[in-house]
């Protein structure tokens, strides 16, 4: 069988390295149109963090190493045709020549386009996005000259490009449309604390801001128009509003109202021999009753193996997402998961939830750590349906816990009576998921 996949990141990847790992057998093509493969577009904020010496080394796997595993690799391919009848696609190489390659399944990874807006965007030189090995050199190069940046957009790059310019002598300005940074994943109780932290970082943080267009561009400190007031800088970042590429099957495979590829529960698309994956498809979200657009890596690769089976034959279906995140900002871990309370609301749930702040060791011992924890229960039957965490000690991992817990259907009783270790010199006898339940428990029965 021939396998084409048109898409080398994320996805793309994990499902060539799992039809190869099913059946060595399998011949598989990656189709990439960038000139190189897996890069992390987050790798700039590490690179800036000094977590690593060389962007270039921010990836998961090399066009070697994927050559030593039996999987083809096309690179500076530019896809711009699908013939389904024939089984065919068409691409365009570096030096503007046209090829038609064959196959027998055909596995869609083409992400997110880059961020997205409905303004006009000037030069890139004083505007701009990043997501390649490439853009991110730029970028980089543009930062350390900047005076005075802007950052479109409160959610998970925005926040952390601030953290990481933080304690440079720039002045940063994070823009944000809505009401509090995160908020698709976080609580006005944790947000507000972020918020906090960008203030006392010396950033400047405009909410229920939206950019509306830029002006005297053509000057070193240009400005950047908000709904609110005007922003003299000399480099702006846009980071928001990543949207499907899904402008090769738009005529001839069926679509979501959010522009996303329709697929069934084993990423068949609505052509049997076309699977979807990744950042161009919905999910189905544990207590919605839709399915949604969330470009979330976890899920990419998570539909990538369930693609990557059912191309094969094996059946196996895409389970729930919870839409789990973390993240280190400002010293601080920060994780979610499941829906707010504001979701909740829009989805028709009624919700009771409550904010603690724990400390995690016993009062003997001289490190003492807090953890802010969120957790949010469906009124009624007490199912846990969101949780949020952060602190200066590393608890994402129990982040996983709640989505599993989330995933589970489990309640406010069974948390409070969830077995979890207790070591003296760690922790408490009642670890701090079960502590947050206990005591709102005693809150709703106390008399």
């Amino acid at each position: 069988m021939k396998v084409v996949i048109i898409g080398a990141s994320h996805g793309g990847l994990q499902a060539a390295l799992t039809l190869k790992k099913l059946n060595s057998r399998t011949e598989v093509l990656l189709v990439e149109k960038r000139s190189e493969v897996s890069f992390v577009s987050s790798g700039i904020v590490l690179k800036m963090n000094q977590m690593v010496d060389e962007l270039n080394k921010v990836r998961y796997i090399t066009s070697e190493e994927l050559d030593d595993k039996g999987v083809d690799v096309l690179l500076n391919a530019t896809v711009t045709a699908i013939n389904p009848k024939k089984k065919i696609i068409i691409y365009e190489d570096i030096q503007g020549k046209y090829y038609e390659v064959s196959y027998d399944k055909l596995i869609l990874a083409t992400g997110s386009n880059q961020f997205s807006t409905n303004i006009t965007l000037p030069s890139k030189d004083k505007v701009t996005v990043f997501k390649s090995y490439s853009s991110s050199v730029e970028v980089l190069g543009k930062l350390e000259k900047a005076k005075s940046i802007s950052i479109i957009g409160g959610g998970y790059i925005g926040v952390e490009l601030c953290d990481a310019l933080k304690g440079q002598g720039k002045e940063v300005h994070l823009i944000e449309s809505a009401d509090s940074v995160l908020f698709r994943y976080l609580g006005k109780e944790i947000s507000s604390i972020i918020e906090q932290k960008i203030k006392d970082s010396g950033a400047f943080l405009h909410l229920n801001e939206s950019v509306i267009g830029f002006s005297d561009i053509d000057e070193e400190m240009f400005i950047t128009k908000t709904t609110n007031e005007e922003i003299r800088n000399d480099y702006v970042i846009v980071a928001v509003n990543a949207r499907p590429d899904t402008s090769l099957v738009k005529d001839f495979l069926d679509l979501n109202t959010n522009g996303t590829i329709r697929v069934n529960e084993q990423m068949q698309t609505s052509d049997p021999d076309i699977f979807a994956l990744g950042d161009v498809i919905s999910y189905p979200v544990r207590n919605s009753y839709r399915k949604s657009f969330i470009p979330l890596v976890n899920n990419v690769v998570r539909s990538a193996t369930v693609a990557a089976m059912n191309v094969l034959g094996h059946s196996m279906k895409y389970n729930m997402t919870q839409k789990t995140t973390a993240t280190k900002i400002f010293d601080s871990y920060v994780a979610s998961t499941g829906l707010t309370e504001e979701e909740a609301k829009f989805e028709g749930i009624e919700v009771e939830g409550i904010f603690l702040t724990l400390p995690c060791q016993l009062p003997y011992l001289e490190l003492q750590e807090d953890v802010h924890i969120k957790l949010v229960f469906e009124k009624g039957s007490h199912k846990l349906i969101g949780g949020q965490l952060m602190s200066e000690k590393d608890i994402t991992q129990s982040i996983n816990t709640l989505s599993l817990a989330i995933d589970k259907e489990t309640t406010l009783e069974e948390l409070v009576t969830m077995d979890f270790y207790f070591n003296p010199a760690i922790n408490q006898p009642m670890g701090i998921i079960s502590r947050a339940a206990y005591d709102f428990l005693i809150e709703k029965y106390k008399v």
